[in-house]
């Protein structure tokens, strides 16, 4: 019993920072620029915004470089795949 205690405290250290980092799911859609309402941009723009803030929590938790690495790169992709969309709707005036 005296050998049981120790391992599982030491398992639950080890395990409980593991749980704390979720990598948040980037926005399944983003509305085509040259045709989306204004209402489906603002709607984008906030799923993107969140995406965003919860993206840099994770980052600020995960210990894994190549995770780290991975994740921003997934972060750069949604912020140009945005962007890309928004040129579009300006460009249609």
């Amino acid at each position: 019993m005296k050998r049981i205690l120790p391992i599982a405290v030491l398992w639950a250290v080890a395990v409980v920072p593991a749980l704390g980092c979720d990598r948040p799911t980037a926005p399944t859609s983003i509305p085509d620029g040259a045709s989306a309402s204004k209402e489906d941009m603002l709607a984008a723009k906030k799923a993107v915004d969140a995406f965003k803030g919860s993206m840099e929590e994770y980052l600020a938790c995960e210990k894994s470089g190549t995770k780290i690495e991975s994740a921003q790169k997934e972060l750069v992709k949604v912020a140009d795949r945005f962007n890309l969309q928004v040129r579009a709707f300006k460009a249609k005036g």
